[in-house]
């Protein structure tokens, strides 16, 4: 029988009256580069977003980019030294397509181009301002002070223009929301974006403490002097409050209000903690556990088919011995330098990098002689997602069409199955093997199930003895983790 952890099921959310985007117009005043000794309260002034004319720009072009109107841009240069803007520009560019069929009536309704003929030049950029005045309750900020020192005389003008007609789109708005019976704003969006809206808000941040940096208990003691209450996993968040994962030791939960402020947190800069999502912290622990029983650290060798970010390849670094070395495979230069680079940053020197597919890899090459579990990560439709802006963070902005659209058309899964289906079968193949742990963050049980039982079905025609069997996963586990399926096989 095939065990599958499920996806939590995402119920209707609509009793619960919560916007959104009202927790998404924020900023955190903070050092960009806190020192660690002196951070010990939590930064929680709080001030609107402001015009900030190169979020407003970069928005702009990230939004042509999910409608296809252009290619991938470069990224801009602040989102190297300011990690919340880079947040707060990708909120703003979903945000903006999410609601873009609203803001084109908003535009059509007040004839504001009709006005402004010269702005349909950069419809774009008006569309991001739009929706972040909407965010501002069609209210213009109390002082206009652009960032940076710099001065955009587009955006300006484009700013100028839209505050002259506030008044006309708050009437506009709230035509649009009665002719939808839309008692709450959310309504106007697509079912699917509305229940991971709406989910997203009450989602927690989950943080790997990275042992190759610090002890857990040093990290706690820290989280405390700045402001951050430990509570137990059952207990009702409280403002700035976390938990230890009972399940997995390395993984701290963080209340949903926190997100922002770890983002410029000194331990998150110099690799103590790692921002990382839930499905590939358990898929790593899970994989580690089943060639390391007890949980003790292992001197074989591992393979994860894709290196992604990284952070499923780090964090089994952290988890096997010196002696034992983690294979990540993945031919894109990008993706390899940024591998590089977090390895650095988090102390993950038996890193090391396979710059080739991974189904390209001949399972008889001698530098896999020592290799016993393979953490199978092939592209998924990332339909199981939550809180994409996370992830967009995570992984890049080159996802951003695809997880901007919602939960991925069943159309267009054959491409995402092949190539999961030959990633899993390759993993099998190894000789020396002992366990494959495959993962997906889908919803669709074509790129989980379906897969699996085609793969395990072929072996037992193969074989009357086959060396794999599927082993049934903790039900504590199952219940615990959200947006993911693993699929977990062991020799006999």
């Amino acid at each position: 029988m095939v065990e599958v952890l499920r996806p939590t099921a995402i119920g209707r959310l609509e009793e619960l009256g919560v916007n959104p985007d009202s927790s998404g117009v924020s900023i955190v005043e903070s050092d960009p580069q806190p020192q660690f000794e002196e951070v010990n309260t939590i930064q929680r002034t709080k001030r609107l977003l402001p015009y900030n004319h190169r979020v407003m720009l970069a928005a702009s072009v990230y939004l042509e980019y999910i409608q296809g109107q252009r290619g991938l841009p470069p990224q801009p240069s602040y989102f190297k030294t300011d990690p919340y803007l880079m947040r707060q520009t990708y909120k703003l560019a979903l945000g903006t397509f999410h609601y873009i069929q609203v803001i084109e009536d908003l535009l059509l309704d007040t004839y504001f181009y009709s006005s402004y003929v010269q702005f349909r030049q950069c419809q774009s950029l008006v569309a991001v301002m739009l929706y972040n005045l909407k965010l501002l309750g069609f209210k213009a900020p109390r002082a206009y002070q652009c960032e940076f020192g710099e001065t955009v005389r587009e955006v300006q003008e484009v700013h100028e223009a839209l505050i002259r007609f506030k008044t006309k789109f708050h009437a506009a708005f709230a035509r649009c929301r009665i002719k939808c019976n839309a008692y709450q704003e959310d309504l106007l969006m697509s079912n699917d974006i509305r229940i991971r809206y709406r989910s997203c808000v009450n989602t927690p941040r989950h943080v790997r403490v990275n042992t190759l940096r610090r002890n857990k208990d040093q990290v706690i003691m820290t989280l405390e002097n700045r402001g951050y209450t430990k509570i137990a996993p059952l207990e009702p968040w409280s403002p700035f409050s976390f938990y230890c994962d009972p399940l997995i030791e390395q993984l701290l939960v963080f209340s949903p209000d926190s997100k922002d402020d770890l983002t410029n947190f000194a331990l998150v800069h110099d690799g103590s903690l790692q921002l990382q999502d839930k499905s590939t912290v358990v898929a790593a622990s899970i994989l580690h556990n089943v060639i390391s029983p007890g949980g003790s650290s292992s001197n074989d060798d591992v393979i994860v088919s894709d290196i992604g970010t990284g952070s499923a390849a780090c964090f089994l670094a952290a988890l096997q011995s010196k002696e034992g070395s983690v294979l990540a495979f993945g031919p894109q230069p990008d993706a390899t330098e940024k591998l590089l680079a977090k390895s650095d940053t988090l102390n993950a020197s038996n890193v090391h990098i396979v710059n080739e597919p991974f189904l390209q890899s001949s399972c008889k090459d001698k530098i896999f002689k020592g290799v016993r579990g393979i953490l199978c990560n092939p592209p998924s439709s990332l339909s199981g997602v939550v809180d994409i802006v996370e992830l967009v963070v995570e992984e890049g902005e080159k996802i951003l069409p695809a997880v901007a659209k919602g939960p991925c058309d069943t159309a267009q899964l054959p491409r995402y199955v092949t190539t999961q289906y030959l990633t899993l079968k390759h993993a099998l193949s190894f000789p020396k093997v002992q366990s494959v742990v495959f993962f997906t963050r889908s919803i669709h049980p074509q790129e989980s199930e379906h897969v699996i039982r085609k793969v395990v079905d072929e072996l037992s025609e193969s074989s009357d003895d086959s060396p794999f069997r599927l082993v049934p996963v903790d039900s504590a586990v199952r219940e615990s983790v959200l947006n993911q399926r693993v699929f977990l096989s062991s020799p006999c």
